[in-house]
Order: structure tokens, then sequence, then C-alpha cells
């Protein structure tokens, strides 16, 4: 099994038409065994300091593309000689054809005769490819089978023949063309797969640091995953100033965004990285913003929540920094009156999500002549160069201070977000319409003191609830599947709030599992419930995962606060019990359950939806009818 999943990888490493820069990148392409990826890490730590090794032009590496491109060179040949029955060739001109186009530095010859390959218990991982490019694929993105066999006796000595089908006449085609070309230049450590991108981002690419996320032993590969998963053109690169730049074309646009989490802020202050790279934004800002104008946008992302990542002593982070709670909350809070505007985001999947909303707002200020962009990388380190320090210093002018970000951002922890729920979404592709909530609920109720006191509305029946013993009220609440502690106040307020949908209330008495509003498992089921339509097939985990951040159902990151644990922990408990809520397809995509429809994951999670619209969680945008 181990020996099929190592030439499975090597097949789809020799297939995919763009550089792969890292073992981490290769790991991500479907079809790549995990003990592959092992393999290729401790390859590269041993070639550190090496000069990496490159085919020659016309040349391969692997057997796998030279098969396919020897297949085709023999299809275009004037010599009938070489074709035995059309387009069928056979396996000893084959075998002699990928050895011509083989990079001998490689050691990837085919050395052996035909029948020595033929014998079933051969080994031998070359010819192994081949047989691959036999098979259809099932464990990989790409389309085969590329090649067929056939068995025609008295055609050649092997009696065995080769035709190139359609799809590896195509592949073929693309990798003739890229060998032609030469070794691939030194590029981003990643960047976007896709050959088209969105027009909502027009001629816009993100340049993200490749030092982001712990860098590419750590968390930026996930983060490039994510940008992969919302199409969001980027590269990865080495920036001097700032984590994310935006480039329109070749020109850099006057936006420069930091990120940091809650730990960074901590280490930050800590090392005078904090005011160090405040500074340099500043005097980024003059060069990008047209001098003393400032029409530059510096940014931080601040990304979680800095009571979450306490440690013994009260410390954030490490408690040898000595940075407390209120230290970063502080720091963070004087930002606005130093010259930055502050998102704050949940976590990375979060924070994916506002830079893909920064891109898209960029891209449309450009269409509109909104901004002007001047200056390409090179020309823009140059002028940094000769700024004056003190274009460093903090603003003293208040047109400079607490300025807008560039994207509205909601959340905060210390406290939920509110969205206006009685809004329609002008795009039609963010959400599935036909999934909005069937019934229109009440708008989510604040009974004070003063309803309470009888001064507000619906005063006659709080008067009448004021009336009841605390014993008959706690029965009314456990009635309605709400909580029963509290003081009479507190019970009389649940009360007055609309009833729950009756699918919740029979399930909590028939003690089966319902997700919590707000939560990670609530987020899953409504993300499911807004973007997959029953029938058609279920979505994947990385999808569904970043869906279920947009919906703003959780009040947690849905990636986690950096522990072991995440908002897919949860999954588990959706997949059990008859019916359980949600299922698993074939290639591990899910969908909700829709049989017996009275309690299928679809009609529970339309339920969740009613009230994360009442708590004002949903950010769906749909008008509840």
């Amino acid at each position: 099994a181990s020996f099929d999943a190592a030439l499975r990888s090597v097949v789809v490493i020799s297939m995919h038409l763009s550089p792969i820069r890292s073992p981490e990148a290769a790991r991500r392409l479907k079809g790549v065994a995990s003990h592959f990826y092992e393999i290729l890490k401790e390859s590269v730590a041993g070639s550190k300091g090496k000069k990496p090794y490159h085919p020659k032009k016309d040349k391969f590496s692997c057997v796998a593309s030279a098969a396919l491109v020897a297949l085709l060179d023999m299809e275009e040949s004037s010599e009938p000689m070489n074709s035995t029955n059309g387009n069928s060739f056979p396996m000893e001109d084959l075998i002699q054809n990928i050895n011509r186009l083989i990079d001998t530095r490689s050691n990837a010859s085919l050395n052996q005769t035909a029948e020595q390959y033929m014998d079933p218990d051969n080994l031998d991982p070359g010819w192994g490819q081949v047989k691959k490019l036999c098979a259809t694929n099932a464990n990989t993105d790409l389309d085969g089978p590329f090649i067929k066999e056939r068995k025609k006796k008295g055609a050649c000595p092997s009696g065995v023949v080769f035709e190139l089908l359609e799809a590896g006449r195509e592949m073929a085609k693309k990798l003739r063309d890229l060998a032609k070309k030469g070794p691939a230049e030194p590029g981003p450590l990643r960047q976007l797969p896709n050959n088209t991108v969105d027009e909502e981002f027009g001629n816009v690419t993100m340049s993200m640091d490749h030092r982001e996320g712990g860098g590419s032993s750590k968390g930026l590969h996930t983060m490039c995953d994510q940008l992969d998963i919302r199409g969001v053109p980027y590269v990865v690169r080495e920036l001097k100033i700032a984590d994310y730049v935006f480039f329109v074309g070749d020109k850099l646009a006057p936006v420069l965004i930091e990120r940091k989490s809650a730990e960074d802020v901590a280490g930050s202050l800590h090392d005078g990285r904090w005011e160090r790279q405040q500074r340099n934004m500043r005097k980024a800002q003059y060069v990008l913003g047209d001098g003393h104008a400032r029409r530059c946008q510096i940014c931080y992302i601040i990304e979680g929540d800095p009571n979450k990542r306490k440690v013994h002593g009260g410390n954030v982070g490490r408690r040898t920094w000595f940075q407390s709670v209120d230290d970063c909350e502080s720091a963070i809070s004087e930002l606005p009156l130093l010259g930055f505007s502050v998102m704050r985001s949940k976590g990375h999947l979060d924070t994916i999500g506002i830079l893909a909303k920064v891109a898209q707002d960029i891209s449309w200020k450009v269409k509109n002549g909104v901004i002007d962009v001047k200056y390409t990388y090179k020309q823009f380190l140059d002028r940094i160069k000769v700024c004056d320090e003190k274009l460093g210093n903090p603003p003293t002018l208040k047109e400079h201070q607490n300025p807008a970000p560039p994207v509205v951002v909601n959340w905060n922890p210390a406290g939920p977000k509110t969205t206006n729920t009685k809004t329609t979404s002008d795009d039609p592709k963010k959400t599935n319409k036909s999934n909005e909530p069937e019934t229109e609920p009440e708008p989510n109720m604040n009974y004070s003191e003063a309803n309470l006191n009888g001064g507000g509305e619906n005063c006659e029946e709080i008067s009448e609830l004021k009336k009841m013993s605390l014993q008959a009220l706690k029965d009314l609440c456990k009635e309605r599947g709400d909580k029963i502690g509290g003081k009479k106040e507190d019970l009389i307020a649940r009360l007055m709030k609309p009833r729950k949908p009756e699918i919740i209330i029979m399930r909590a008495r028939r003690n089966e599992y319902v997700p919590k509003i707000p939560s990670c498992n609530a987020a899953l089921m409504v993300a499911l419930h807004l973007h997959h339509i029953p029938g058609t097939q279920g979505l994947a985990k990385e999808r569904l995962m970043v869906l279920a951040e947009e919906t703003g159902v959780s009040k947690d990151s849905m990636s986690g606060d950096g522990g072991f644990y995440d908002g897919w922990s949860g999954m588990k408990d959706l997949l059990r019990g008859d019916p359980a809520l949600v299922k698993r397809e074939k290639g591990q995509k899910f969908s909700l359950t829709t049989q017996p429809p009275e309690s299928s994951g679809v009609a529970v999670a339309n339920a969740l939806h009613i009230l994360a619209h009442r708590e004002g969680l949903c950010t769906c945008g749909n008008t509840l009818e």
C-alpha cells in the first residue's frame, strides 16, 4: 500500500503544471500521501545550501510525464513504422522514447527489458508510473486514465501496445510546452493555483509575507489553503514592511495591513517591535499616500482575545514577557490615535475573510477612480530608504487620527456583534435564497427594568407573570425549553421573548442533541442550510469551515484559539443519532439529513437559523419570511 501511494504521489506531482516550491505545498495536492510528504521534508532538509536540481530543457525527471510526451511525439511522427495499429505503439518503442526524454541526471531511466516489466512481481517504480497512467486516479484531481494498454499478439515482441487517450493528449501538450520553456524561474513560495480569477478581485493581487502564521513550518500554508478556497489572488514573498500589501498590476495600492495575534501583541510590546513596526508603516504611509496628505490606509488586524491567551501569572503569551491583558488592550486601544485603523478578528479564518473583503474593496476603488497607484515595490522601497525618520512619528493632526478601516468588521471580543437582519443581499451567489427561514421571528426584545416594572410594552402580560410564583414561572420556562435558573425577573424576561421553534423544544424533551446558539456546531449547520442544496454533492470540510465562519453564528473562531481543538471538533455530535443531523458522503463531503422531514437535519438547521437571527448573530442578509 505504501509503494502504491508513493507511485500515486509521484504521478500527481509530475502532472502539476504550476511550480511547487515546498514540501508543504506538495502536501496540499490531492493524492500526495503523508509518508511521501515526510520523505520530501527530509530531502529538502538534507539539501540546504546545495544548488537545486532542474531537468534540462525539453527533458523530464519523471517517467510519468515523459511517457505522455513520448506517446504524443510518436503520434505526431511522420514515420509510419512507429505505429502498429492507428495510434497504438509497441511497448518496446515506448520504453525507448521515454528514455530519450528522461534527463540522465535524474536516475529515472527504464533500464530493464519489456519482458521484465511484464512480470507481475516486478516493482520497478518507473514502469509503475506508466501503469498508474492506465488507471482511473480516483484519489486525485487528475482526469485519468491517460493512456490505454492493449494486448496485441504479433504486433511486437512483447505483444503489448499503448494508446494515448484524449485526457492524456491534452496533458502531454501542456507538459511538453512547459519542458520547452526550461526550469521555472524563482517565484513566490505559494500563489493562487487557479488559472482564472473572480471578476470581483479585478487586477488586484495580495502579497503576503512568508513569515505569516509562523512561517512555512507552522500556519502559513493553512492560511494559504483558505485563500485558495476563497479564490483570493495572492502570492507569498518576503515583505520588508507590513504583513499584507496589495498590488494593482505591478503597482502598490495605498493599503498596508499588519496582522497580530493576541500573543504577537504581547511579544511585540516586550521586544520593542510594536513601536518600530509602527514607525516603518507611518513612513510607508507618507510615501504611498501623497506625502503629508497621508492618503494611505495603515491598519492592524488584531486576531483573537487576549483574555484567552493568558498563561500562569495572568500574563499574555509568555510569563517572561510581563504583558498583562490590560497592557495589551491598552496598546490596541491607542492605535487609532497613532494613525492606525483596527479590525478585530476571531481567528485566522475570520482574518482571511477580512483580507478577501479588503482585496475586493481595493478592486472596486480602482475601477471607480477612488484611489491611485503610482509605485512598483522596488520604487516604494527606494523612497522609504531616503525618508526622514521624523516622518515615522505619531500624527499630531486630528485628520490623521482615528482613521476608518478599509472594511467594516463587526466582531469584538468585548461583546457580540449586531447585524441588520432585515436587509437583503445584493449578491445572489452569497446565499441560497431557497434556504431562508420559513417563518419570520419577532425581533429580539430587550426587556429592561422599566419593562418589567410595567412601564413598557406588554405591561399587562408582564403584570400577570409577576403575580405567578417562582415555581410556576420555572415550569413555563421548562415547557418552552428555556433555562429555569435565575431570579424572577430573569424568568419573566425569557418568557417575554419569542418561543423557540417547536423542533428545538421537542428534541430537548427527548434528550436529543441540539446545537446551542451561538456555537461552532450551530454555525456548521446554518452554513450547510444556506449554501448546500439537498440532493446535490455535499461540501468539503475546508469549504464548510470557511462558510461557517462567515455566518457569524459562532462566538468563537472556527479555527480555534491556538489549542488542540477547533470548530470541527464537535462534528462527531452532528454525525451521531438516529437520525443524525449531518451525514458524511463519499469523498469526505458533508450534507444535512433530509429524512424524516419533521426531525431531519434540514429542519433543525432551519430552526437554528431562525434563532441566530433572533439573537442578531447571522450575517446572511436574508429577509426572514
